[in-house]
């Protein structure tokens, strides 16, 4: 049987094939009545024609394909994975995923893939506050529409997609101050010695609001390996009390160790937690009041971007960072 071609489709559709390309392309500056596109539309599903991907690639050198770096064990990279698939269904893009391996050029290959034409972009789902300098240096070099979520906060060479941590805090805690009247105790987690981007602007946000409202600052820093220590404060914490936690983490340690002492989360102490990385809280007892970080309009935002820069319809002049808003969660904890 014959494949169907686009002429086939123009003829069934009684329209040029310029403006079969014109629709199957989406051509920049060539206007399509309605009633046009649908019987193309139509005239494509009754014939069931596909698009040659390949000989499109050829003709145009894009491949509509962009591709995603980053953990696959990390739920947040799956997360901004979904906000940019909906975006590349919608512009008709595919989205390459690439999952991080930890092998010796494997960041080499994605740049390889993009001079054989096989992707038009790069998006990655990075730590927060990641910088790699030698990276971003190959990727300009080449002229790979590249896009970082959450990562190269400090560069303004490198385009990126953050959420606004001192704002983040900002939010929990004028919900906090409404809710319970107290100003709470910050629980800074951490893991290493070195305090990442993020939570070094959660700290100073804490700090900043804890001096408007005209109350001391209290900081409770937290070897996550060492959960034991919050047992000893919260004994010594005057009751009620309020506790807000920079990460998930924390605030399901805090849980634990209240639950020892016999504390009422919600009526003894009021817990908060400044991210919701874990996408848990729904599940804890009493649910757990929390900022959502998007990761989901992130990864959107982050492909947006991405197929713009490909498609050189992105302004010289556009800021090198986008600014997602923390999204608040209100549980039974506060």
């Amino acid at each position: 049987m014959k494949r169907p071609t686009s002429q086939d489709v123009a003829l069934l559709a009684g329209v040029s094939r310029a403006v079969v390309s014109a629709i199957l392309n989406r051509t920049p500056g060539i206007r399509v009545s309605p009633e046009k596109r649908q019987a193309v539309m139509d005239a494509i599903a009754q014939l069931g024609y596909r698009v040659d991907a390949q000989a499109r690639g050829m003709r145009t050198g894009r491949s509509r394909t962009i591709a995603a770096y980053g953990n696959l064990d990390n739920p947040m990279f799956l997360q901004v994975l979904q906000g940019a698939q909906q975006t590349c269904m919608q512009a008709g893009y595919h989205l390459l995923l690439y999952g991080k391996g930890g092998h010796p050029g494997e960041k080499e290959e994605l740049l390889a893939l993009y001079q054989e034409r096989r992707i038009d972009g790069l998006l990655t789902k990075d730590a927060t506050g990641f910088a790699d300098e030698a990276f971003a240096a190959m990727v300009h070099e080449a002229g790979l529409p590249f896009v970082s979520v959450e990562g190269y906060p400090e560069s303004e060479q490198v385009q990126s997609v953050l959420m606004d941590y001192g704002e983040s805090i900002r939010m929990a805690l004028d919900y906090m101050w409404r809710q319970t009247g107290l100003s709470p105790i910050y629980i800074a987690a951490y893991e290493s010695d070195t305090v990442k981007w993020g939570d070094r602007h959660r700290l100073e946000a804490y700090e900043r609001w804890m001096a408007e409202h005209g109350s001391p600052p209290r900081i409770f820093r937290l070897n996550v390996a060492e959960p034991e220590a919050l047992r000893e404060l919260l004994a010594e914490l005057p009751g009620p009390a309020a506790v807000l936690c920079n990460w998930f983490a924390a605030s399901n340690m805090v849980y634990r160790a209240a639950a020892g002492l016999g504390l009422a989360v919600g009526r003894d102490l009021f817990i908060m937690s400044a991210d919701n990385t874990a996408q848990a809280n729904r599940y804890m007892v009493p649910s757990l009041s929390s900022i959502e970080v998007p990761y989901v309009k992130m990864g959107a935002a982050a492909a947006e971007r991405v197929i713009r820069l490909a498609e050189g319809k992105e302004p010289e002049d556009v800021p090198a960072k986008i600014w997602i808003p923390p999204q608040l969660a209100p549980g039974e904890s506060v």
